[in-house]
């Protein structure tokens, strides 16, 4: 298959409703199978290991799934094998089951009880898994071995104190590494068990804090850091394995001046002896600072070391080259900037020296790995798509290999010249590829949703451009009702995007799905205005103390132009949606302008000054405004961009949407909103999550989201005689559930 057949392939649905196909609901949306963590490929390319995660309305559970595939039929046939399913772990999924049944035993030993997570092949035929005990904390690392095309029982390997995430094996060397959180203070994993137990036995339920932050996007912080620890793993017979000693923590002395605290990715060098990971100095500047450094350290724990100790923002993605002597990985200029452009870099080990790569290319990869000694790959957003690319290290040349829809993760098949990939659409949810490096030909490895593409009809997107401030071109999509007829009249789901420094994407969400609102029969529009990022560095600095400025403009000219321009749409009955920075130009919007009839805000800003004080990255609003509300200049920034001052002026209906774990838009922003509305008289409703923090992620809050939100804005923007926003069909399509038990 050609790129181009894959791309007119890939969307789910064709663009006529056919009679067997039915239109996309809330309810198709919760239940999609989905791709939970990294997939694993085996050291000889030849399968896979991915976990599956699937949501059940009927009967309300969540199935958690580790499923092997094989490549090699795939890689002869243009084809795949069916996947095998290892294990299966299933819960009740509502917050507080009528059954007081235990979900997994304290000492978990039989097959059925095992929730499985973060697969690691082994070696080509034995498979590594761990789960984690709800009740006691401990996680086990368990091994199944695949003989004669069966998998056999799962085998414990080794069991920790406490939990453990992102597995990394080398079977070169035999060390196991992942991370693990730890009090400071202590570098065993069994005395963190211990003081976890002895702070639970506490009377009282007061934490201290003498800096920041305190919390940060959903979680208070504690005392606790997570750490990098490494553990060699000795084969017995028939691949059986079993611990050599005691996990070493390879960071604890890393730094003099205080533990470092790991981000959430680290890698392996080929001969596994030594490990690339990024964290930030100790100090009192967590807060205001982005500053962040790639560390090289030896598995032994011997030693850690900053290869990039300079001034420099935020790094990441560190890579080793495939004979470990060079690390490439992206790195921030900007120190207080959390959306600067990544600039590529490549740093030899022996010669401790560092080259920039593509210096002059505008564009910020978000991930970096190698192709060859002379060749790295990249993913970056470009105008609505996440590519893939390669990049000649010593020319800067730009190869793409992948320039349509959205690429996600990346990684090489070992010995071969193919990369695995997991590639989605705005009407195609991720699947796992191959590509070509050589020539970007791809064939498709699974299809997770085949109902998607059988019985379910899915708008397909339409790229839009229209001119707003500054003559800048506005990007982004248009999606079509199911049986559009450009005859009739269809209202308009106007979305507006959160970061502000993000993007619309042709890529799928589990949150936001665009083809949720054109299914419901509205014409779905989502723009990038100023401030979006794949457009260039200045187009996304062009937001800097222009909130509520040029991306409202930009907004407002592109509407004016679509309507021009798509008279079926009706121009009185428009719908605003947004959230975070979305939901904060939703609040700007109800300032400034009356031609939307509803408004949708989620888990947006009330004020501007109130939002600094209580948030938890303050380098966020230090570089969005120029500084600290205390200094009289800035302050007069804080004050020009906040909606709180326009408040008089709002008039249009709107659903306030928040959660109470938003640490980085706190629950006061929205029930300051829906206060401003209520006191005033203007028709609102809130919608409260206690248990959600600023995205809504589980399934059935996710089902009454969706109820609340189409039910909102179809009400305000029904007219008799036009086509109808949707059919409110609440039985089958916007449950609320758990009511019927």
């Amino acid at each position: 298959m050609t790129i181009g057949q894959l791309v007119r392939s890939l969307p789910a649905a064709a663009f006529v409703l056919g009679a067997l196909a039915r239109p996309f609901t809330p309810d198709d949306l919760v239940q999609t199978n989905r791709f939970s963590g990294d997939v694993a490929v085996s050291p000889n390319s030849a399968s896979i290991a991915y976990i599956q995660a699937r949501y059940s309305i009927e009967e309300k559970r969540q199935y958690t799934q580790l499923f092997v595939q094989s490549l090699a039929d795939g890689h002869r046939h243009h084809g795949s094998s069916h996947p095998v399913k290892v294990i299966e772990f299933s819960a009740d999924a509502r917050p507080n089951p009528p059954s007081a049944r235990e979900e997994a035993e304290d000492e978990i030993t039989g097959k059925k009880h095992l929730k499985p997570s973060q697969p690691i092949w082994l070696s080509d035929t034995s498979l590594g898994f761990v789960a984690t005990n709800p009740d006691t904390g401990k996680s086990t690392l368990y091994s199944v071995k695949n003989g004669k095309g069966r998998w056999s029982k799962p085998r414990p390997v080794v069991a920790m104190a406490v939990p453990i995430s992102d597995l990394h094996f080398s079977i070169e060397s035999g060390i196991l590494a992942f991370t693990a959180e730890v009090y400071n203070g202590t570098d065993s994993l069994v005395e963190t068990a211990k003081l976890d137990y002895h702070e639970k036995l506490r009377a009282d339920t007061g934490q201290t804090y003498d800096d920041l932050w305190v919390r940060h996007w959903d979680t208070f912080v504690s005392s606790k850091l997570p750490q990098i620890y490494t553990l060699p793993l000795k084969t017995r017979a028939k691949d059986h394995f079993k611990p050599k000693g005691e996990p070493i923590n390879i960071i604890s002395d890393a730094n003099a001046n205080g533990r470092l605290e790991a981000s959430n990715s680290f890698t392996l060098s080929p001969s596994g002896r030594h490990i690339a990971f990024v964290a930030k100095y100790p100090g009192h500047d967590y807060a205001w600072k982005t500053t962040s450094h790639v560390y090289l350290a030896a598995v032994d724990g011997s030693g850690a070391e900053p290869i990039n100790p300079g001034k420099g923002g935020a790094s990441s993605s560190p890579a080793f080259n495939h004979d470990g002597t060079k690390i490439a990985y992206v790195q921030m200029a900007a120190t207080a900037y959390e959306a600067d452009r990544n600039q590529i870099k490549v740093y030899d080990i022996a010669q401790q020296t560092t080259v920039e790569v593509a210096a002059d290319w505008d564009r910020s990869p978000s991930h970096v790995q190698w192709s060859d000694s002379e060749t790295l790959l990249v993913t970056y957003n470009e105008w609505g798509r996440n590519k893939l690319s390669k990049v000649d290290i010593a020319t800067g040349a730009i190869m793409p290999i992948v320039t349509e829809h959205s690429v996600g993760s990346v990684q090489q098949l070992p010995g071969t010249n193919k990369l695995l990939i997991d590639y989605s659409a705005l009407d195609s949810p991720p699947d796992l590829y191959t590509v070509s490096i050589d020539d970007g030909s791809m064939t498709r490895v699974s299809q997770l949703n085949p109902k998607l593409a059988s019985e379910i009809f899915l708008s397909p997107p339409e790229d839009v451009a229209f001119m707003g401030a500054d003559n800048s071109t506005i990007h982004g999509f248009l999606l079509r009702p199911p049986n559009f007829d450009s005859q009739k009249k269809y209202p308009l789901a106007f979305v507006i995007h959160g970061g502000p420094q993000s993007s619309f994407t042709d890529g799928w969400s589990p949150r936001w799905n665009l083809n949720i609102f054109a299914a419901a029969g509205f014409v779905t529009v989502a723009l990038d205005p100023q401030g979006s990022t794949g457009y260039g560095q200045n187009f996304t600095d062009a937001i800097r103390n222009q909130w509520g400025g040029k991306p409202y403009e930009s907004l407002m000219r592109s509407l004016e132009q679509l309507l021009e321009e798509h008279p079926y749409i009706d121009r009185n009955r428009l719908a605003a949606l947004g959230a975070s920075y979305g939901g904060y130009m939703i609040n700007w919007i109800n300032g400034h302008s009356n031609v939307f009839k509803a408004l949708v805000n989620h888990d947006g800003m009330f004020s501007t000054v109130s939002t600094y004080y209580s948030t938890e990255e303050l380098y966020f609003p230090e570089t969005e405004f120029e500084g600290v509300p205390f200094d009289e200049k800035a302050r007069e920034n804080y004050e020009r961009w906040s909606p709180e001052r326009y408040v008089k002026n709002w008039r249009t209906p709107t659903l306030v949407v928040h959660s109470e774990k938003d640490y980085r838009l706190v629950v006061s922003e929205g029930l300051s909103t829906f206060t401003a509305l209520r006191r005033q008289g203007v028709p609102a409703r809130l919608l409260y999550f206690p248990d959600e923090n600023h995205w809504v992620l589980k399934p059935a809050n996710s089902l009454r989201w969706h109820q609340e939100v189409l039910a909102w804005i179809s009400k305000w923007t029904s007219d008799e005689g036009a086509s109808p926003a949707t059919t409110l069909d609440e039985s089958a399509r916007f449950r609320i559930q758990g009511n019927d038990d």
